[in-house]
């Protein structure tokens, strides 16, 4: 048994080891989205942004994406009217805070992202106190600390809000819970007050909401009555949190990568169908999302996962509830229905470890039920050989392997990748072969990107080092595939894809959906650049495209570079009539070795 003493004991030693395994994110720097909001702060974003806002890529009018694609935030093929637009005001203001305090210096923000994990780690442990008996809650709080889901939240400065929603989530449901099985009367106003404060976090708030519900319908005393009027003041919350964010103009459009469920029902319940299983394995297997996600075959195995493991838990959790009282059987039923069911606002947003930050607290305290059911067995003589119970303790001690011990190694690795990523994009667009005397004159043209970073960020990179930025950041294909480049005119190149298509991937698709294809004609006029698809194949999907500049492209006001394992080198253009073969990107960000 585990007194309260020295469970307390016990949650800052659990944090403690949960800083320690994350020690190298102080080493990561910026990455990524990190580079836009900088530059929203530092006026060099291509459209004003205030404080409040930086989460507000597009908004969506065709004017905006025009000069967003003009000067290369947004990929040349977004759709007209692609919204990204997050409600986060909160996090936002955080950032400038942070920028005002620390400038450029990453280390800091990155230590204010520890502080709120702490926090965040703390106010886990007491609604875990609050919900469970001690020795429950505090090996639930072990593997929810454990988990690769705090990997991106820690150690990517843009994704710190999902800490700051899940804060005060926990707090909101704490101040609840008291309130209804104690009588607590500070509990009635502070629970949603404190869920407002986790929506001005972000929209990772909305994960807290299947808590609620749940707890009234399967673990609350009362009557129904007493149980629906308890729901109200949380269901105004969210109702006019919806009519707030929808009213100002947040939200997406346009995307397959993040979807809005009310604009884009349809859309929702496909990504619904092909995430909830990913991540559900995810949750109670301790499957690798980062990992699996590289490859299409690996998803299709961890999505097929997913049942097995919602039946397997299930199972599991069916038996453990034997061997306890009737509330804690109702809490337990509680926890693994919230764990599944919370996972289902953050389905339409691209499938990683991170959006189960929240769901995550649950399918723990599930899991720990699980290992402590299995671990009471084995001392219990009586059912030590039996067949059956034989099963569980093995089924259980897998479990406890995966998620004490495979699960922060899979945390480790993606911290070390996300070091990785952002030191080599660093150093990458720092050696970038162009003069800082010209760049500002200058459109820079990468021919083929291979990711995220290399598609949108390394002007920006420069940028945050000092560096000008340049009058434009093109990006013209991020196809695997090798390309034919022929020069047709003195400022006109065609670029063909051999082998495939561009628009396939996930990064590519979330600046446009496939249900809004591109046609053989379709024209995009940039400022400077004319893009015409010549040839599409049969989903829509451009394999040959025209590219008119509005000079000619070697009288120096265009530079092309070519992603290589080395860096970005310059690429100069062959003569009208030439043709060359161009190879699929390489990521300069894998590198260790600066040289």
């Amino acid at each position: 048994m585990v007194s309260e003493r020295r469970y307390w004991i016990w949650a800052l030693i659990v944090l403690a080891i949960g800083v320690a395994l994350r020690w190298r994110s102080f080493l990561v720097g910026f990455g990524m989205d990190d580079f836009a909001q900088l530059a929203m702060l530092g006026d060099a974003y291509p459209v004003h942004r205030e404080p409040w806002d930086l989460f507000s890529f597009s908004r969506g009018t065709p004017e905006e994406v025009h000069a967003l694609m003009s000067r290369g935030s947004l990929a040349w093929w977004s759709w007209p009217e692609l919204k990204l637009s997050a409600m986060r005001p909160l996090s936002s203001l955080l950032m400038w805070v942070d920028v005002r305090l620390f400038g450029h210096q990453a280390v800091w923000h990155h230590l204010h992202t520890m502080l709120w994990w702490a926090v965040m780690l703390l106010c886990a442990a007491l609604l875990l106190r609050r919900l469970l008996p001690p020795r429950w809650a505090a090996l639930a709080l072990l593997l929810y600390a454990l988990d690769e889901c705090h990997t991106y939240p820690i150690g990517w400065l843009a994704n710190r809000n999902a800490i700051i929603s899940a804060t005060f989530a926990f707090l909101a449901l704490w101040a609840h819970v008291r309130h209804r099985e104690d009588g607590w009367g500070k509990g009635r106003w502070l629970a949603p007050l404190l869920l407002v404060v986790s929506f001005t976090g972000g929209e990772y708030a909305l994960c807290i909401l299947p808590f609620f519900v749940l707890y009234e319908l399967v673990s609350a005393p009362g009557s129904r009555a007493q149980r629906a009027r308890a729901l109200l003041p949380m269901l105004a919350v969210f109702v006019v949190y919806t009519a707030v964010h929808r009213g100002l103009g947040f939200g997406t459009l346009g995307s397959n990568v993040y979807v809005d469920p009310v604009r884009e029902p349809g859309a929702y319940l496909g990504m619904v169908a092909l995430r909830l299983p990913l991540l559900v394995a995810d949750l109670f297997l301790a499957v690798p999302t980062g990992r699996m996600s590289i490859s299409h075959q690996l998803m299709e195995l961890q999505a097929g996962l997913g049942p097995v493991a919602l039946v397997l838990i299930a199972g599991l959790a069916a038996g453990a509830r034997r061997s306890l009282d009737p509330a804690l059987r109702r809490r337990l039923l509680w926890l693994l229905l919230a764990a599944v069911l919370s996972v289902l606002p953050v389905s339409s947003s691209f499938v990683s470890a991170r959006l189960l930050l929240i769901p995550a607290l649950a399918g723990h305290a599930v899991i720990a039920a699980v290992i402590l059911d299995a671990w009471d067995r084995v001392r219990d003589r009586a059912q030590r050989l039996r067949p059956l119970g034989l099963l569980r303790t093995v089924i259980a001690a897998a479990l406890a392997v995966a998620h004490l011990l495979l699960a922060p190694w899979w945390g480790l690795e993606e911290m070390t990748n996300i070091h990785q990523v952002n030191l080599g994009t660093r150093r990458a667009s720092l050696a970038m072969q162009v003069d800082d005397a010209k760049v500002a004159r200058q459109r820079l043209v990468v021919l083929t990107a291979g990711d995220p970073m290399s598609l949108l960020y390394p002007a920006l990179v420069r940028w945050a080092d000092g560096h000008p930025l340049p009058r434009s950041w093109w990006v013209l294909s991020m196809a695997p595939h090798r390309h034919l480049l022929t020069r047709t005119a003195p400022g006109v190149l065609e670029l063909e894809v051999e082998g495939g298509s561009m628009l396939t991937g996930p990064v590519e698709q979330l600046f446009r959906h496939p249900d809004r294809p591109l046609a053989a004609g379709d024209v995009v006029a940039l400022d400077g650049l004319r893009i015409e698809v010549l040839r599409v194949d049969g989903d829509g999907r451009p394999v040959k495209v025209r590219y008119a500049f509005e000079t000619p492209v070697d009288d120096g006001s265009i530079v092309f570079l070519l992603m290589t394992k080395r860096g970005m080198i310059r690429y100069p253009m062959g003569p009208v009539g030439a043709t060359m073969m161009i190879p699929p990107a390489q990521l300069p960000m894998v590198l260790d070795d600066p040289a």
